[in-house]
This record gives structure tokens, sequence and C-alpha cells, in this order.
């Protein structure tokens, strides 16, 4: 059977924009979303309502700008998890997709900069989140969220971004640095889109994106029954539904 799980950042809890973002999700029919950016329950419950999914989202922390999911399938188990080093909160959840059958899912949302010392501060939080996924490391399991990281290799476009963060990036001589997303590879995760693709597959900003900040990455167990990874660039209202595009991955479970 078909599994699709998306992430989507849906830009500071997608006020005066929730039409647009039912839209997006609604064409794209995943049966799992991870949202980053959400502000309140009530969006979140309205979003599920919308799609006959159910919601989960706890605004507990100190950060307005939280980590929730909606899922159409059942969900076993959940936590969300907020401590040091998590600048925000990262969400895990066992999802039941066949009786008796589950697999595991991580939703994450870093710090954000492109500063190395930030990099820094993100490859503490991927080192956080491994630790909690090496309870369950023998089973199906993906991490998937905006990373606010460059994955090794991937390239960006400096010039239509903001002057300050064009600046930090020149600073640290037109690079930015791979620790997090490093990290996690190490650990022996893939990402699924590059497993893929060879293209930029950029996620934002619409509509002209200059760089990939959101990922789904997946662990061995999952790997194999992966059978496709896209951004989404459609409906027309995914452009003014958020700053960043989602990404849609697919699982044959």
């Amino acid at each position: 059977m078909q599994i699709r799980v998306m992430t989507y950042n849906i830009l500071n809890g997608a006020e005066g924009r929730e039409n647009e973002v039912l839209r997006v999700v609604r064409a794209a029919n995943p049966d799992v979303v991870v949202f980053q950016e959400v502000y309140t329950l009530a969006f979140l419950k309205n979003l599920a309502h919308e799609l006959q999914m159910g919601y989960f989202f706890l605004g507990d922390g100190n950060r307005k700008r939280r980590v929730g999911f909606i899922s159409r399938y059942p969900v076993r188990s959940w936590r969300s998890i907020h401590a040091f080093p998590i600048a925000r909160n990262f969400i895990e959840a066992r999802i039941e997709y066949r009786p008796n059958e589950t697999f595991h899912l991580i939703g994450v949302h870093p710090i954000a900069t492109l500063s190395v010392l930030f990099e820094v501060w993100r490859w503490l939080e991927m080192g956080s989140i491994l630790q909690h996924y090496r309870q369950y490391a023998d089973e199906p399991c993906l991490i998937l969220g905006d990373f606010n990281a460059i994955a090794p290799r991937d390239r960006m476009l400096l010039e239509p971004m903001p002057a300050w963060l064009k600046w930090t990036i020149r600073l640290q001589g037109n690079r930015a640095y791979h620790f997090s997303i490093g990290r996690l590879l190490a650990a022996g995760f893939t990402d699924c889109y590059r497993r893929l693709h060879a293209d930029d597959g950029f996620t934002l900003p619409p509509p002209r994106p200059n760089s990939r900040l959101d990922y789904c990455f997946v662990n061995d167990k999952m790997k194999a029954s992966l059978s496709n990874c896209r951004v989404v660039l459609e409906p027309s209202a995914v452009e003014k539904a958020s700053d960043h595009y989602p990404v849609l991955a697919e699982f044959d479970l």
C-alpha cells in the first residue's frame, strides 16, 4: 500500500492564509503532514476537520512557533519534546498504517539562520533527536521538517537572498556549513529527494526559490519502500500559502 507523508512550514501560523494552506494540502492528498510554525491548536483542529484527519499538537514550551501534525492513520503513541538543546520542539509518533504494522515519524524544526554558530546549535539538536531515535532504530523511521540547514553538496543562489543573509554567508567564505545534516547522514539516514533527483529541489521562497531547507530522511528499514519524493509546486495557492514549498514523500509499504 502507498503511504504519502508531507512536511510543510506554514509561516507564522498561516495567519490570514488558512484557506490557501488547506487547498495545498488537499491537492497533495497526503496521509500524514508535519507542520512547522503552528501557532494554535485551533488552526490544526480546523484543518484536520476539513480533511477528515486526526490532529496532534501541544502548545508547550517557550516558543510560539511549534511543530504539530495531522494523520489519516491511527497514531498509537506520540509526544512533543522540548528540552535543551532543542530550540523549539520536535515530535515523534508511532503510526499504524495497517493492523499491527507501524512506522515511526519524527518531525523537526531546528533553530534558524545559516551562520556557523547556529549550525553548531543545530548539530547539538540533531544529536538529541538521534538519541531519541535510537530506541527504535531497528524499525522503519523517517525524520522530516524544515531543517534550516543546507545539505552537503547542495548549492544556494546568493543573489536573490536578503542582504543580511547574503552577508552572513559571504563572511563565511561564501559557504554554508553542513554539520547538522552531515550528522544525520553519518547516522545512516538517506535524503529521499537526493536519492531520486539530481536537480536542486529548492524549497524556498516561492515563486523563485534559492535554496533547499525542507527534507525527508529515512533509515535503512524505510529506504527500500521509498517510491517518490517531490517538491509540491501546485496548485497555484502554494505561491501565497507560505514562504516554503512543501515536500512530499511516497512509500510502498
